[in-house]
């Protein structure tokens, strides 16, 4: 199950998630949408264990995986680097794999600076699903990337059977999900259709 239960997060006196509640599928990919602030991201990083909370229980399986809203590359590094650095050294042969699932197996070579920014974001989804886990937390995963080419590498991410939560507030994305949640904030709530 993932799921989190009467959590609170506070930042200064601004409270971004305050006693919020939710379950999330366990299957699929669903996307949280709301508009730019509302508490997204801190949501995304309580589920992935790097934001502490004011109490309450957060449910997530184990290895969760986080894809941050910046791409955090390394200049000096290729595509196909940067993938098999996260691979372990049985795996580094996959790098391929994962630059075509996001169809940039044509830039293996390229360094993040030769890249536009749609590429360079999806070399960074492309690393962190190289990481495997549990459930993949994608932090605005497609800004900079057309909705056809979206499309495509959703419907590759949906065939890895791994659980998706996806934040957005880019409407041709989130139409491409199975599911999406509609939120609002500061303090993060669900809105009610």
């Amino acid at each position: 199950m993932i799921s989190v239960e009467d959590i609170t997060v506070c930042f200064e006196k601004k409270r971004v998630l305050d006693h919020f509640s939710a379950c999330f599928p366990e299957k699929g990919i669903t996307a949280l949408s709301g508009p730019s602030g509302c508490g997204k991201t801190t949501l995304l990083r309580v589920l992935a264990g790097l934001q502490e909370t004011e109490g309450g229980k957060v449910n997530v399986p184990d290895r969760p995986v986080l894809l941050f809203q910046e791409d955090r590359l390394l200049p000096w590094r290729t595509a196909a680097q940067h993938i098999s650095d996260v691979l372990p050294r049985a795996r580094r042969g996959e790098a391929g794999r994962w630059l075509e699932l996001v169809e940039l197996e044509e830039a293996a070579g390229q360094r993040p600076a030769a890249l536009s920014g749609g590429m360079r974001r999806r070399l960074a989804l492309a690393r962190t699903l190289a990481c495997g886990g549990a459930v993949f937390l994608l932090d605005e995963p497609f800004t900079g990337v057309d909705a056809p080419c979206a499309g495509r590498i959703l419907a590759r991410i949906r065939g890895l059977g791994v659980p998706v939560l996806l934040s957005s507030h880019e409407a041709e994305v989130v139409a491409l999900c199975d599911r999406m949640i509609p939120l609002d904030g500061p303090p993060l709530r669900i809105l009610q259709g």
